[in-house]
């Protein structure tokens, strides 16, 4: 008995030794709300004063406003902006810079997928202007989000209009329809989207018909870069995806499936990852191969931070790891409703408990972990990095934690 107590003190001690932690925020100034993007770029709010309110980004601190809008980050992490409200009126800040713009209502703020650019919008009365670049807008029932082409040259919008919807690029009329789903910019700066007119949807390119009729277009979504788009549609009762790329002539269908869920885009290839279910049996769908997984659903799946791995956790009996279609037995003490995160090329992958960070290995039953906090968020990949890091709170403090 002796001799397994030493082992079991010697394995925590290897555990805490492989995890740090850097205090981000004293406590000093009330915290409010914070969140670790996965690109690594942290940021909190905080309350300085009754009634006033912080941003601090990555240890960068504004000045104290009535109000702070929760950031918005770019696709690389490398910028950032932020609505914020003084005497009743919203600033823009992005990058640390104060933009005057004297917003009474901020609508919208939004960066380009692939470049350091900004769109937002703002109520004037009943109208709502849309700024993006150096012109401006005027939306009428604007009832979609804003989406920039991938440089950020381009801006798209969908309005009501009576019982009917418009789609607005660069403040023209491109198309009326029943309704819209808008997946963004092509490569060659034309919109990607879904029409319905009927009971019939079409995937559109600009004008351009690329796909369709079908029953229902339920997802469409296109990379970073306008090279590819994967689509979630229905047709006669079945659920299939759609893969688009500039490589291919016409869109490539997956087979046919009871229900399809979590459809997720490779970064940069053309490639997705999905979840789906016939008859009973679960799969997982990597692109146009399918993989098996039993009788029991995944809730995702995910493609790690260079696309390199598509992952996802689940449990039956046991739970387990599926990668890239293999099943890596865990055990018992994990949930598929839990966020992971995964390393590349590693036997590794991590997960938040409302306590600890912790770094389990696949090929064994061996786990490392952070120091206990009151609140742990989810973890990430830092990629930059190279290890896991999720925030804690601690009375109050912040801290960032982090594995290898």
């Amino acid at each position: 008995m002796m001799r397994i107590v030493l082992i079991l003190v010697a394995t925590s001690a290897i555990a805490i030794a492989q995890c740090t932690d850097e205090l981000l925020l004293d406590g000093s100034e009330p915290l409010v709300e914070a969140q670790l993007d996965t690109t690594g770029l942290w940021w909190a709010i905080t309350a300085p004063y009754a009634g006033q309110q912080r941003l601090v980004i990555n240890g960068y601190r504004t000045a104290s406003y009535d109000r702070v809008g929760r950031p918005v980050l770019s696709a690389d992490g490398n910028h950032w902006a932020a609505w914020v409200q003084r005497a009743g009126m919203w600033e823009l800040l992005v990058d640390t810079v104060t933009i005057p713009v004297r917003c009474a209502q901020p609508t919208a703020l939004v960066f380009a997928p692939n470049a350091a650019v900004v769109a937002i919008g703002c109520m004037e009365g009943s109208a709502e202007i849309i700024a993006h670049r150096d012109k401006q807008y005027t939306a009428v029932r604007r009832i979609s989000g804003l989406l920039l082409s991938p440089d950020g040259a381009h801006i798209a919008w969908t309005e009501m209009l009576q019982q009917q919807q418009r789609l607005v690029v660069d403040g023209r009329e491109v198309a009326i329809a029943d309704e819209f789903l808008l997946a963004g910019f092509w490569s060659n700066q034309r919109p990607l989207y879904a029409q319905r007119a009927g009971g019939q949807w079409r995937i559109m390119r600009d004008t351009e018909l690329v796909a369709g009729p079908f029953e229902s277009v339920r997802a469409i979504n296109v990379n970073r870069t306008g090279t590819a788009a994967v689509a979630h549609v229905q047709n006669l009762g079945w659920h299939l995806v759609l893969l688009l790329s500039e490589d291919y002539e016409r869109p490539l269908p997956s087979q046919q499936y009871d229900s399809v869920w979590s459809v997720v885009l490779h970064p940069y290839l053309p490639q997705y990852g999905a979840l789906a279910s016939r008859q009973g049996n679960f799969f997982l769908l990597h692109s146009g191969t399918e993989y098996g997984i039993g009788r029991f659903p995944l809730e995702r799946v995910s493609f790690t931070p260079d696309g390199s791995e598509l992952y996802g956790l689940g449990c039956d009996v046991d739970c387990f790891l599926v990668l890239d279609g293999q099943r890596l037995p865990l055990g018992q003490d994990l949930s598929p409703a839990q966020v992971i995160a995964r390393r590349p090329g590693s036997k590794t992958f991590s997960y938040s408990t409302p306590t600890n960070l912790f770094v389990r290995r696949t090929d064994k039953a061996t786990f490392t972990y952070s120091r206990m906090c009151d609140e742990v968020l989810p973890p990430i990949y830092n990629r930059r990095r190279g290890r896991y890091e999720a925030l804690g709170i601690v009375q109050g403090r912040l801290y960032l934690l982090s594995c290898l």
